[in-house]
């Protein structure tokens, strides 16, 4: 997920199209692949062949779940255009809400050098955003930077997917009237199904590209990484994968209750004045756009349901039973993941702000807002935790800003690295400490700048030397290309390809990576000076503080 920092005016572009992806009964030029869900039609961009806006559904209904693609292998589908992204507010920094959008935007893309090489590793990337926005269309996602850096000898398949986002993807239909089960029941999960049904596309399809279906990696980034840890608790989504990388998410205070999920719902209904199935499906394009900011600013966060069917109650609970045993893991965050809530917008966005009660505030909003979730954990109402952890530094707003990045993102990936490790799978972990130069940003950015008051990495910061769009995305947290090491962009870039490849992250351009567990704790740090250093239990003292409350 990007930091909102400024709320456009809200445009959300009702298009009549679908994917730009159709299917079209001649012959076209161009790179072919017969799959068995199509023969798409790619294109050569500058020796990464590229196939944009793939249909991985049939055409959807709202509210209803996804279902496997109509076409067959003799249908000729063009792919050269990025498909839709879904509904969502106008951002300025969501470069998906500026493209088209379009309640059917369930599309992916594939780059890789060489669709006639076969058994090649697969990455399988879900974009963050909160679950109500971003999409594909953003360079920080673009898989072509990804391919295209790779070794002169190496090569994968590179996918990235949009799914149903807010409301359109996660709604709970039943006070109103006409809703019944069997047609409805799955709309307050279709985010997730969506995803699980692009993991079917990829285990049918992808062999198609010279991928190896059985060496596929999950990745996600945000909202995306608790998407893929959501899916590492379901076994009918896992056995698509054989890894999984998690970047700064995790299940964590991002799930809801089936309670919650009504009381949310009924808000929207209100929201739009309706009170039944046929009222909603008749809301009217214009009625939405105008009122879909409101919805947005009351419900934005968070969005997956427990609801016992398609998402455990208890995902936690299932990996430490074993749910995902075997699967090899790559989780970490950065250090200064939320540090946006602690710059002082109003008057200098380089200093913080001299009082941590918004701080506080936030805290407190984003744990109402996951109801009574199982899979839940805040040191708020732990006063005495709470004080011990202020003490270890005199900076309040800055202790508080910590505690906000451990109990939303690092304490929480410390328990699922735990639970995981436990149960059987490698487990690798990552701490970011890197960040560009706090002043070239500024200089670079001006107002735009998005940088820590601390000068610590931000959230997305590791994304994107991941993907290498060191000169296209993001340059508000980023700065300029020249500001970022090229020899920390190639060992990020060659250590998550290992990773993808081998289920182990070790390579030659970084230090010995060991596996993690509950005694040692080996986590590689990729430090300030742009060094990969593995550390046992970095940060020991505030884990040892936090872990006096366990989930």
């Amino acid at each position: 997920m990007k930091k909102k920092c400024f709320l456009g005016t809200l445009i959300i572009i009702f298009t009549m199209a679908l994917c730009s992806c159709g299917t079209n009964d001649e012959d076209s030029s161009g790179i072919e692949v017969q799959a068995n869900t199509g023969t798409y039609i790619g294109h050569d961009n500058d020796g990464v062949q590229e196939f944009l806006g793939i249909s991985y559904s049939a055409p959807i209904d709202k509210w209803k779940a996804p279902s496997a693609p109509e076409t067959t292998s003799d249908d000729i589908i063009e792919c050269d255009e990025w498909g839709p992204s879904c509904y969502q507010i106008d951002d300025d920094v969501e470069v998906a809400s500026s493209w088209k959008q379009d309640y059917d935007c369930l599309d992916l893309n594939v780059w890789t050098k060489d669709v006639t090489s076969e058994g090649k590793p697969v990455i399988v990337f879900i974009h963050g955003g909160g679950g109500w926005q971003g999409g594909t269309y953003d360079p920080c996602y673009d898989g072509e930077f990804f391919v295209r850096n790779l070794a002169e000898n190496e090569d994968c398949v590179m996918v990235s997917l949009n799914y149903r986002l807010g409301i359109f993807g996660s709604l709970n239909l039943s006070s109103l009237e006409g809703y019944s089960d069997e047609e409805y029941g799955d709309a307050i999960n279709l985010a997730t199904l969506d995803q699980m049904q692009a993991l079917k596309w990829v285990n049918e399809n992808i062999s198609a590209f010279g991928g190896d279906p059985d060496n596929v990696t999950l990745m996600g980034q945000s909202f995306g990484a608790g998407s893929a840890c959501t899916l590492l608790t379901i076994p009918e989504a896992n056995q698509y994968f054989q890894h999984i990388i998690l970047e700064s998410g995790n299940i964590f205070n991002r799930q809801i209750s089936m309670e919650k999920s009504q009381e949310n719902s009924e808000k929207v209904f209100e929201i739009l004045g309706v009170s039944s199935v046929d009222e909603l499906l008749a809301v009217s394009e214009e009625e939405m756009k105008e009122k879909y900011e409101q919805i947005d600013e009351e419900l934005h966060h968070p969005h997956r349901v427990a609801d016992g069917n398609v998402i455990p109650l208890d995902g936690y609970q299932a990996l430490k039973d074993g749910v995902a045993s075997g699967i090899d893991v790559m989780i970490g965050t950065v250090s200064g993941e939320y540090d946006f809530e602690a710059i002082d917008w109003d008057n200098s966005i380089s200093e913080p702000i001299d009082d941590p009660q918004p701080i506080i505030d936030y805290l407190t909003t984003m744990q109402e807002r996951a109801g009574e979730a199982i899979v839940k954990w805040s040191p708020l109402g732990h006063d005495d935790i709470i004080n011990e952890y202020l003490a270890q530094d005199e900076d309040q707003v800055k202790r508080w800003m910590d505690l906000f990045n451990d109990s939303h993102y690092r304490q929480t990936s410390i328990f699922i690295a735990e639970a995981l490790a436990s149960a059987g799978s490698d487990v690798y972990m990552y701490y970011w400490e890197w960040a560009p130069d706090k002043e070239a940003v500024l200089e670079a950015e001006g107002d735009s700048a998005e940088v820590s008051p601390w000068g610590r990495p931000m959230h997305c910061m590791e994304q994107i030397l991941v993907f290498g769009c060191t000169e296209e995305g993001y340059p508000e947290l980023a700065g300029p290309a020249e500001g970022i090491p090229d020899e920390l962009v190639a060992s990020t870039q060659l250590t998550w390809f290992s990773f993808a490849k081998n289920g182990n992250p070790n390579n030659e351009l970084i230090t010995q990576w060991d596996k993690y567990d509950t005694e040692s704790r080996q986590t590689m740090v990729i430090g300030t000076d742009a060094s990969w250093n593995q550390q046992s239990d970095p940060r020991s003292e505030d884990r040892k503080i936090l872990d006096q409350i366990r989930p």
